[in-house]
C-alpha cells in the first residue's frame, strides 16, 4: 500500500511537474511576443521620429544643406539610433521620400473614392492636386530629386518611386470620372489638372499670384467642361434623365 501510495505520488508530482513547465513554457513564450512586438512598436516609433525630423530638416535647409547631424539634433536622438535604422545618408532620403508619397497616396485614393457628387469632381480633383503642389511637401520632395541627378543610382530609384506612388493617385481620379465619361478622356482631363497645379507649383518659387491662379482655374474648368461637350457629354449628367433612360 506503501508503495502504491508512492507510485502515485511520483505521477502527481511528475503531471504537476509538466505542467508548472508547460505554463513556464508558455509565459516565456507569452513574455518574447510582447518584448518583440514592444521592441517593433519602439523601432517603428524611432523610424518615425527620425522621418519627421528629416522632413523639417529638408522644410528649413533644403536638400543642399541636409545632413543626418542636423536630423539627430533636430529629432533629439543619438548618432547611434539614426545609423541603427538608416546606415547610409540615401537610406534616410529614400525613407523620407517613400513616407511623403504614401501619405499623398492614401489621401488622395480617399478623397477620389469620397466623391459622390458628380458636379463636384472638377473641383475635388483639383482641391487633391492642390493638397500636394501646394502643401508643405512637394518642395522637400522636388529637392530630393533634383539634387538626386548626381548620383545615378539614386536618381533611379527615387524616379521610380515617385513614378509608382503618382501613377495610383492619377489612376484613382481617372476611375471616378470614367464612370461618366470615355476613359481617354478621363486620363487627358487627368494628365491636363496635375500638370497645371504642378506648373503653378513650380511659379510660386519667384512669383505666387493667387488672384491669376483662381483665374486660370476657372478657365480650366471651362476648358474641362467644353472638352466634353465635344463629345457630346452632358456635365454635369442629369440624373433624373439617367434614371428614365
Amino acid at each position: 500500500m506503501f508503495s502504491s501510495r508512492m507510485e502515485r505520488y511520483a505521477l502527481n508530482t511528475e503531471a504537476s511537474s509538466k505542467r508548472q513547465n508547460g505554463k513556464a513554457r508558455a509565459n516565456a513564450k507569452t513574455d518574447a511576443t510582447n518584448s518583440s512586438r514592444s521592441q517593433d512598436e519602439r523601432s517603428e516609433e524611432m523610424r518615425s521620429r527620425l522621418i519627421t525630423a528629416s522632413i523639417g530638416v529638408l522644410r528649413e535647409r533644403g536638400f543642399a544643406g541636409f545632413n543626418t547631424e542636423a536630423v539627430v539634433q533636430n529629432a533629439g536622438v543619438s548618432r547611434g539610433a539614426l545609423l541603427h535604422h538608416y546606415r547610409r545618408k540615401r537610406d534616410l532620403i529614400l525613407a523620407v521620400h517613400e513616407h511623403v508619397y504614401q501619405i499623398a497616396v492614401e489621401k488622395s485614393i480617399e478623397s477620389a473614392e469620397a466623391v459622390t457628387d458628380q458636379s463636384m469632381i472638377f473641383d475635388e480633383m483639383l482641391k487633391d492636386a492642390e493638397s500636394f503642389f501646394l502643401g508643405e511637401h512637394f518642395f522637400s520632395v522636388l529637392g530630393i530629386v533634383l539634387s538626386a541627378n548626381t548620383d545615378p543610382d539614386l536618381k533611379t530609384e527615387i524616379l521610380e518611386a515617385s513614378q509608382k506612388a503618382r501613377l495610383p493617385i492619377e489612376a484613382a481620379w481617372v476611375k471616378v470620372m470614367s464612370e461618366y465619361m470615355p476613359r481617354p478622356l478621363a486620363e487627358n482631363l487627368v494628365y491636363m489638372t496635375y500638370n497645371m497645379v504642378r506648373g503653378y507649383a513650380m511659379r510660386t518659387l519667384w512669383e505666387d499670384d493667387a488672384k491669376k491662379y483662381a483665374e486660370v482655374t476657372t478657365i480650366w474648368k471651362s476648358m474641362m467642361i467644353d472638352a466634353l461637350k465635344r463629345e457630346n457629354i452632358e456635365w454635369p449628367v442629369d440624373q433624373a434623365k439617367l434614371q428614365r433612360l
